[in-house]
């Protein structure tokens, strides 16, 4: 019998399968998630969930372009936001075993850490530091 994966290496496959990339994607689509269909501001979303307003508008677009979420027409910059999983079973797989693991503190710092990995081995090193190949 071969032993499972890891549990960090099966979280990285369910991520890459979203193509959630940031923590402030993964962040805005659990609060989307806990709070169903919402009638808000993205500022809104981002004080609540903690973040500045272009992080939050710039992971907004990108779930929804995944099929994350989905938003309505802007009226007076008011739009209804609501969590939405495309009817593909790898999607909703990952969704639901990612959103599973995170209702628990354990599951939430993995998740979050290899969200964090990600987000560090993608920045540009600073002026003067070395880049290794």
């Amino acid at each position: 019998m071969v032993p499972d994966k890891p549990l960090a290496v099966r979280v990285d496959g369910w991520l890459d399968i979203l193509q959630i990339s940031t923590l402030t994607e993964w962040d805005v689509l659990v609060f989307l998630y806990r709070h169903g269909t919402i009638l808000v501001k993205a500022e809104q979303i981002a004080q609540l969930v903690g973040y500045d307003k272009e992080p939050v508008g710039k992971a907004l677009d990108s779930l929804v372009s995944l099929g994350l979420v989905r938003r309505s027409r802007s009226s007076q910059g008011v739009r209804f936001y609501r969590f939405d999983v495309p009817r593909n079973f790898s999607f909703q797989q990952s969704t639901e075993e990612l959103l599973n693991l995170s209702e628990e503190r354990d599951g939430r710092l993995i998740v979050t850490g290899r969200l964090s990995v990600r987000t560090q081995s993608t920045q540009a090193p600073a002026r003067g530091g070395l880049r290794l190949a």
